[in-house]
């Protein structure tokens, strides 16, 4: 195992409370609390069975989304149903007051609009939340969503169904569901 995988299940392995301790808050949604691990990385925690269903999502949209579009998307490093650890971005909220962004504002890309609006099509993900400006942050001198996990009527339908082969419990039902494995 090498130092990353080992990092990423000891993180894996803190209870809720420990990372609570170990790490600074740095935001919370109705799902989830993301916490800075001070290494230039961000820990995304479940707060119950919501959460673990959006990091399933956007673990899922990153690494099926087709190449043109990841430019658009925060990397994820590891995932497993509990956490998600991405690098960290500069939220857009420190900057954009704004409830909803211009995408054409915040990419150079003539397609971006385009390419925004098919990637939220193609994974059925809520579009309101993907021009939210708390979904957006600046990496490496460019925009890109840091949330990108809330899902259409649809996609609900869908991530629900599919998921159901993924793990031995439905995550948006399941009560209590079994520690996931980290990933190798």
């Amino acid at each position: 195992m090498n130092n990353s995988n080992s990092y990423y299940s000891y993180l894996y392995s803190l209870t809720n409370k420990e990372i609570e301790k170990k790490y600074k808050l740095l935001g919370e949604g109705i799902s989830r609390k993301v916490y800075d691990l001070k290494n230039g990385l961000v820990l995304k925690l479940a707060k119950g069975q919501e959460g673990y269903y959006q990091n399933s999502v956007e673990y899922y949209v990153f690494s099926k989304a087709n190449h043109k579009y990841l430019k658009y998307l925060c990397p994820i490093l590891c995932f497993t149903p509990k956490l998600i650890i991405m690098k960290k971005a500069r939220p857009l909220t420190k900057t954009v007051k704004d409830e909803y962004i211009d995408i054409k504002k915040i990419r150079s890309e003539k397609s971006a609009l385009y390419d925004l609006k098919t990637l939220t099509r193609d994974f059925m993900l809520f579009y309101e939340d993907i021009i939210s400006t708390s979904s957006w942050g600046e990496l490496d001198h460019k925009n890109v969503l840091i949330d990108y996990g809330c899902t259409s009527e649809h996609g609900d339908l869908y991530y629900n169904w599919l998921f159901s082969f993924y793990y031995p419990f439905n995550i948006g039902a399941s009560p209590s569901p079994p520690s996931p494995t980290p990933q190798r």
